[in-house]
């Protein structure tokens, strides 16, 4: 066995040290191996850095990531990741450690930036990030939480590809246009709770993103029209207190996943517009005021219900009487319908509950014979959310 290891090359040696399985801590260890693995991993392509695994011992953790960064061969890192889980405890003394390994690793050709900070942190203040992160024209994967960004003036990320931005606060919301319109490439987007100066929000004018696939973005901050190239989509408001005008939908010729939350059930109307939806979740949250649509009017199918539509999920549940009757909408004219999925949120668990809901939704004529309902029923296999294909989605290759 040793003889086989010793003949494996270098570059499969480091493609294993750069598993998403193995952290720079546990990559340095390897050089007690041989005297081969000593000096090795200084060319490792990834470099991953998480003060949790340090426990207490923090001033450990900056030690080790600055001698590191001295000692690996920066032309070999594309890809940096750092996640700080006490840096608020430590804010004083990090900071400028933070902006200049940031520097360190920005002068190669770095492809993938994650930058993590804990949730709760952002409560007391947020890290600022040096403006040459967005001037890094070799970054295809920008991954940054609970940051703050400074008033931008100059964005070069010709090779961006997936952006995702979540807590970060933006000193105006034209520097987030202005982000977002210099994205050419961008395939995946998620924008979840951003901050502005006094919640600032204003419709942004981005241009297109033609090359969009993914997005998860507030309905507010953009027209529609910027994001209507894309397959899956999750909208949500950008404010769940606050009012928000309801956009108008251009034709989304490609989108065959949509997620609603906060009550928009009123997006019925502008079911049209998606012709080739496959899967459609709304979540209810606050409102109902769309509800009545089809209680209202009597609606031509639109072609995506008729000849699309796989999987239907509605969620808090409140048992009203126009709820029911989207369902039995649904039921009665999806040809190609699997899945129906209610959720009551907190009487999940009680089986009285879902027999009472179950037994009329179990009378509704069925389009399809291959539907099944699920009540208050473990979703986690019946539909894959934007979300977490987000989440899930393959982060990098070497």
């Amino acid at each position: 066995m040793r003889d086989r290891i010793s003949h494996i090359p270098d570059e499969l040696l480091l493609h294993i040290l750069s598993s998403k399985s193995l952290q720079t801590k546990d990559v340095v260890a390897t050089s007690v191996l041989s005297k081969r693995w000593r000096s090795l991993w200084h060319s490792i392509p990834k470099l991953e850095f998480d003060d949790l695994r340090f426990g207490r011992r923090y001033e450990s953790f900056l030690q080790f990531v600055a001698a590191t960064l001295n000692l690996v061969d920066l032309k070999s890192v594309k890809m940096f990741v750092l996640k700080c889980g006490h840096f608020g405890e430590y804010y004083g003394k990090s900071c400028d450690k933070f902006d200049s390994w940031l520097n360190t690793v920005l002068k190669s050709k770095l492809e993938y930036l994650n930058l993590w900070f804990p949730i709760g942190f952002d409560f007391l203040i947020r890290v600022p990030l040096p403006s040459t992160i967005f001037k890094c024209s070799s970054i295809r994967i920008l991954k940054l939480a609970r940051v703050n960004v400074s008033d931008l003036s100059d964005v070069n990320l010709p090779s961006l590809k997936t952006l995702h931005l979540t807590n970060v606060e933006f000193p105006n919301p034209e520097s987030l246009a202005l982000l977002l319109s210099k994205c050419v490439r961008l395939e995946e987007l998620l924008l979840l709770s951003l901050e502005f100066p006094d919640d600032e929000v204003t419709k942004l004018n981005i241009g297109k993103l033609h090359n969009l696939v993914i997005a998860f973005v507030p309905v507010e901050l953009f027209s529609m029209e910027a994001i209507s190239n894309v397959t899956f989509l999750r909208l949500r408001k950008h404010n769940v207190f606050g009012d928000y005008e309801f956009p108008t939908f251009p034709v989304f010729y490609n989108l065959s996943h949509l997620e609603i939350q906060n009550g928009w059930t009123s997006m019925f109307s502008c079911l049209p517009n998606f012709p080739k939806l496959e899967t459609l979740i709304i979540h209810e949250g606050q409102g109902r005021q769309g509800l009545d649509w089809l209680m209202e009017t009597s609606p031509d199918v639109p072609l995506c219900i008729s000849s699309h539509l796989k999987t239907f999920a509605l969620f808090d549940f409140c048992y009203l009487q126009s709820e029911f009757e989207i369902v039995r909408f649904i039921m009665k004219n999806a040809t190609v319908l699997r899945s129906v999925i209610i959720w009551t949120g907190k009487y999940s668990s009680d089986e009285a509950v879902n027999l009472r809901l179950l037994e009329p939704l179990s009378t509704y004529p069925k389009c399809s014979q291959n539907c099944s309902v699920f009540v208050n029923a473990p979703v986690e296999n019946l539909y894959q959310s934007v979300y977490s294909k987000l989440v899930s989605h393959k982060d990098f290759s070497y």
